[in-house]
């Protein structure tokens, strides 16, 4: 094979090109960051779009140089297409089914929900028709989640080349063609614009190929811009070198002279890029507004200004091409597949503590090594063809030898049998697509299929799951009854007391203070008068007049309150926001309802500001007024816990309930998702709302 030096920037006749190994490790060290529980890295999301970019661009790539040797087939494309994905993902779900049902079955009806749409390459359209937020999945989240990638890369390798071939005939200049895609790419960012809101949910723009077709397409602009030659073993390069590899500066620092060359411009400028890229993994808000206003298709053209400086720089190239890079990135796509569904099950969502740093070195080894297994396989299928005799001898610029496989197909499908000339049929095409797979794949797109034809029987298989469920955590058996004698046995305890937060009255808090009712809570409203209404102890009844708002916590224990508070009006909605919330309590209000006391339990399912809290306390009008501090797997309830702490600390009337407190020290209180009480917590958050209203005897 030629070697070429250009500037003393080593090329060869060869397809790989190294930087595209470092950008693919640090893509998935992004992801995985961000995916785990607390995210190691906020910003690692962004690893999505240097996917995106490197995916555009090498499809693209590979597109020019077979449009123009007149060899591309658009049937041969997609086959192979299929091949390098179905496999992967088909296995995927057939390991995730499996892994769910061992070890985190409250998960299994969420993986029959996605099995169908990820297997079908749709699952992205599916989450947007569902309405199931990617950065807002309070609750408990689908192990295939991640398979929105694979479902859009799918449906970009299918639309792609049939209007890439438009353009490609259309425009007779790299330069024109460029220009024509990267004005697809502009239309695709401004469609995201317009279609966002802000406090909206963005699953229909994160997910949905028009809007992110953008990323994909900055890649498939720069491989047509750096396209050269026609009819070469390749396309990376001209022979003649680029005229800025002739730049050369000198420039004085501290009385002495530096010679800056284009090349170590190049360099400066890919390790530049590479910082960029670590420091917004650590620091980007997904929430961020300007992200959907051209933040994606900012991070795009960093990207591909990445792959052109790594494709023209010589130390760069070398440093982003290092063995450990080439390893990680070549593994990347089974990294991706296999963990998230490892880091759903290993870290629970009951589970409220950070694990120890030598905890979550331990799952990135296990990711690692799961990733390992399942390339070697199920991804890799590069090497020897295995069954020979299902393979076609030879190349495609050769005649092919008929395979006995084929043969046996051909003889059924000359058949005069209807059937059996279906099955041969069905048969030669399976031994074309699985021509070149390692038997671990096969073995995974027959079980992957099975997977989902079995979720896809009738069964009840919420009982299924919990049935399971039961077995590795039995108090989820309790009755209501069983739940009241379990809580019963120890005294009831108080909440665990945090520090106060300063402005607070200890006394107040405790109830030291004479005139203060000897209630249970974090913090009590000053004028909370438990002599205006009856309290049974024995019963747990309580009269009070009392107006609670809330979101799908407050409606699973509804109806257990509405036994012990008869005279409460209990509102709960699934997903219901703190804004929506505010909303509801001026209408109630505002109808002439007049609560003795108003318990505000939000803050689930998005962070509650200081201006929102405000806002509550200023519509209860002086009345006693409760904020339940929220409890779920995601970043903002501690923000909006510490915002309900600071309003409390600055009103006399608010006081605060704090069931985040209790549920995080009790974690059997909890559902799988860590965010609903099953019967036990149900009981054990009525008792608490009970003693934050009625005084102990």
């Amino acid at each position: 094979m030629p070697r070429i030096v250009v500037s003393g920037v080593p090329t060869t006749a060869s397809r790989h090109i190294a930087v595209l190994d470092g950008m693919r490790a640090l893509a998935i060290i992004g992801v995985i960051g961000y995916h785990t529980r607390p995210s190691l890295l906020p910003g690692g999301f962004l690893g999505v779009t240097l996917f995106f970019v490197v995916s555009g661009f090498l499809l693209t790539r590979s597109m020019v140089n077979l449009f123009e040797r007149l060899r591309f087939s658009y049937p041969h494309f997609l086959r192979g297409r299929v091949r390098r994905l179905w496999p992967s993902v088909l296995a995927t779900i057939a390991g995730t089914a499996i892994l769910v049902y061992c070890m985190a079955p409250s998960l299994l009806p969420k993986v029959r929900g996605d099995a169908l749409p990820s297997s079908l390459f749709y699952s992205n359209w599916s989450f947007i028709f569902r309405k199931l937020s990617y950065f807002q999945a309070a609750g408990l989240p689908s192990p295939l989640t991640h398979l929105w990638f694979t479902s859009l890369i799918m449906q970009f390798y299918v639309l792609w080349p049939l209007l890439f071939v438009l353009i490609f005939q259309l425009c007779r200049s790299r330069v024109a063609r460029a220009a024509v895609i990267g004005a697809l790419a502009v239309a695709s960012s401004l469609e995201m614009l317009l279609l966002y809101t802000p406090g909206q949910d963005t699953s229909r723009i994160y997910y949905g190929l028009d809007t992110r077709a953008a990323e994909l397409l900055v890649g498939a602009a720069l491989a047509v811009l750096m396209h050269r030659h026609v009819g070469r073993q390749d396309d990376e390069f001209a022979h003649d070198p680029p005229h800025w590899q002739f730049f050369s500066r000198t420039v004085h620092v501290r009385g002495r002279e530096l010679r800056v060359t284009g090349q170590q411009l190049v360099n400066a400028l890919g390790f530049a890029l590479l910082v960029v890229f670590c420091v917004c993994f650590a620091i980007v808000d997904p929430q961020s507004a300007w992200l959907y206003r051209g933040g994606y298709l900012l991070f795009a053209l960093l990207a591909a200004t990445m792959i052109w400086a790594g494709m023209h720089s010589g130390v760069f190239m070398r440093a982003m091409g290092a063995k450990v890079c080439s390893y990680i990135g070549s593994r990347s796509f089974s990294l991706y597949l296999v963990h998230y569904p490892l880091l759903i099950v290993l870290n629970p969502a009951t589970r409220a503590t950070p694990l120890p740093w030598w905890g979550y070195l331990g799952q990135f080894a296990l990711i690692l090594a799961v990733g390992e297994v399942f390339f070697q396989l199920i991804e890799a299928m590069r090497g020897t063809p295995w069954l020979p005799w299902l393979t076609r001898a030879g190349d495609n610029t050769e005649p092919a030898r008929e395979t006995a496989g084929e043969r046996l197909g051909r003889r059924l499908t000359a058949s005069g049998n209807a059937g059996v000339r279906m099955l041969g049929t069905a048969g030669t095409r399976f031994a074309t697509l699985t021509a070149r797979l390692r038997p671990g794949a096969v073995v995974g797109i027959v079980a992957g299929a099975l997977a989902v034809l079995v979720l896809m029987l009738p069964l009840n298989w919420q009982a299924i799951a919990h049935a399971r469920a039961v077995q590795l955590r039995p108090e989820l058996a309790l009755t209501a009854e069983q739940a009241r004698k379990q809580l019963a046995k120890p005294a009831p305890a108080p909440s665990p007391q945090p520090e106060q937060p300063k402005g607070t009255d200890a006394a107040q808090s405790k109830g030291a203070d004479t005139a203060q009712p000897q209630v249970s809570a974090l913090k009590v409203p000053n004028n909370l008068d438990p002599s205006r209404w009856q309290c049974d102890a024995a019963a747990q009844q309580c009269s009070v007049r009392m107006l609670i708002i809330g979101d799908s916590v407050t409606a699973g224990v509804a109806q257990t309150l509405q036994q012990h508070f008869p005279q409460a009006h209990i509102d709960g909605a699934v997903s219901r926001q703190f804004a929506t919330g505010e909303d509801l309590l001026a209408q109630f209000l505002g109808s002439g309802e007049d609560p003795q006391v108003i318990v505000f339990a939000l803050g689930t399912n998005g962070a509650a500001t200081r201006e929102q809290a405000e806002h509550v306390v200023q519509l209860a009008a002086g009345r006693p007024l409760y904020f339940v501090t929220a409890l779920a797997p995601v970043d903002w309830t501690a923000a909006s816990n510490a915002t309900f702490q600071e309003v409390a600390a600055a009103h006399p009337n608010v006081g605060i309930i704090d069931w985040s407190a209790l549920a995080t020290a009790h974690p059997e209180y909890l559902y799988d998702d860590g965010t609903h009480p099953n019967e036990l917590g149900t009981q054990a958050y009525e008792q608490q709302l009970y003693n934050a209203l009625c005084p102990r005897d």
